[in-house]
């Protein structure tokens, strides 16, 4: 809900009706969002943070929130993992890994009179 999507499947739908999808594309670039069926209505959406120039799945890191949670013992931790990892969790349940898109998002803008915290230069 934080990309301004209702979840994973309205954002991937509105990026594929927008001609932003690349579906089945296996070579997400940096920053790009992958998108994962995974069985259930909401989905699954991650950042690309580190690419492979080979396309290898197993050294393309994404970040990716709770996937981790029941090694770490919390709740909604955000961890760096491989598309990969997420692929073959998905995979079990939906079809995986649906592709990728820019990083386009639908939320509301920041006010103007409003500097973004993240920002230090701001």
């Amino acid at each position: 809900a934080s990309s301004g999507y209702h979840s994973e499947a309205t954002h991937w739908a509105a990026m594929v009706d927008d001609g932003r999808a690349h579906p089945g594309d296996l070579c997400p670039p940096l920053g790009s969002f992958v998108f994962f069926d995974t069985g259930r209505i909401n989905g699954h959406v991650s950042v690309v943070v580190t690419t492979s120039p080979t396309c290898d799945w197993s050294q393309t890191f994404v970040t990716s929130n709770a996937t981790y949670d029941h090694l770490t013992g919390y709740d909604g931790g955000v961890y760096l993992t491989t598309v990969a990892h997420l692929d073959a969790g998905y995979a079990r349940r939906g079809a995986g890994y649906l592709g990728w898109s820019q990083p386009v998002c639908a939320g509301a803008r920041l006010a103007d009179s409003r500097t973004n915290p993240a920002r230090a230069d701001q």
